[in-house]
């Protein structure tokens, strides 16, 4: 490799590493005060229960950090592995040339990690607030309509800060089995069970592996950060999965019965409609959603749920049950 092209991969990884580090310290500022604050009567249960509170909601915090900058870092390292595969392709710059987003900027990591700032609309196509309602219907060729989720594309706000979602293991089952979250969700695994599970995903920018949790712990929390299905599964039981759809934006909502859906407010343009279900192939299609509003139909497919492979990519073993 080039002497330059080296220096850009260095470059590129030491950005990665100062966004993790401006995230881990964005949100300790606001604790300082309370985790040094020295109790006004030393012998007071109350300030002492307080304190107490105080050092542990910071380490919860402080979990939440180590979590969120380990997923940046493995996006980083996504990066530079296509830049660097591209490069010694004799790839450069010019027609041909991958277009890669612009890495965010700290400042911007660490407000939304404090949970500041405005939801930002991306490719709005300059609309502004102007919006209307997107409408449509579903056909499943004769299946009944049953977890089926329509949402916009394209259109990204600010990930969320606070909202957690737990999906409990009971009775070697995952419980929810399907839900929609928006980007930057929370998840925690409490097992509810006397048995040892492991819970898993190998979905692209979502992937991660919790290890051997006991009956009646919980896990460390998982920060969904990217757009898009995510499936979950146990290492140990073959038979649990839970499908979670992390949606970009407010602009979602669950087909009726009937197959019919409205989504309001989206902003005025050629929008991406997306259909999306567990139980379906998924599909999509543009839609020009003007003043009076915009219309998608759907036909779909119903698809079964494949058996899938274990965390190490091989089948289960006798031990599944």
């Amino acid at each position: 490799m080039k002497k330059d092209e080296a220096t850009t991969m260095r470059l590129i990884l030491a950005s990665a590493v100062g966004i993790a580090v401006m995230v881990s310290f964005a949100p300790l500022a606001s604790w300082a005060p309370a985790a040094h604050a020295a109790p006004a009567d030393a012998g007071g249960n109350a300030d002492v229960v307080r304190l107490q509170s105080d050092v542990d909601r910071l380490k919860q915090d402080l979990r939440d950090q180590r979590q969120l900058i380990f997923q940046l870092m493995q996006a980083e390292q996504q990066r530079y592995d296509v830049i660097l595969k591209y490069l010694q392709a004799g790839g450069g710059p010019g027609e041909g040339a991958p277009a890669f987003p612009p890495p965010p900027s700290p400042a911007s990591i660490s407000k939304s990690a404090a949970g500041g700032g405005e939801g930002r609309e991306a490719g709005s196509g300059g609309a502004g607030r102007e919006s209307a309602t997107v409408s449509g219907h579903v056909r499943t060729n004769g299946q009944p309509i049953g977890e089926v989720y329509v949402y916009i594309d394209g259109l990204r706000t600010a990930p969320v800060h606070g909202h957690t979602l737990e999906i409990k293991q009971r009775d070697k089952q995952f419980a929810p089995r399907v839900a929609v979250v928006p980007l930057g969700t929370r998840v925690i695994f409490p097992n509810q069970d006397t048995v040892i599970h492991n819970v898993f995903s190998q979905s692209p920018g979502n992937s991660f592996d919790l290890g051997s949790v006991k009956g009646g712990e919980t896990s460390a929390p998982v920060v969904l950060l990217k757009s898009g299905p995510v499936e979950i599964f146990c290492n140990i039981h073959s038979k649990m999965r839970s499908d979670l759809l992390v949606v970009p934006n407010g602009h979602w909502t669950r087909v009726a019965a009937d197959g019919s859906f409205q989504i309001a407010g989206v902003p005025l343009g050629t929008r991406k409609v997306v259909l999306w279900s567990p139980t379906l192939k998924p599909t999509s299609q543009q839609v020009e959603v003007t003043a009076k509003g915009g219309t998608a139909t759907f036909a779909s497919e119903a698809i079964g749920l494949h058996p899938h492979l274990n965390k190490r990519g091989q089948a289960y073993g006798s031990y599944d049950d």
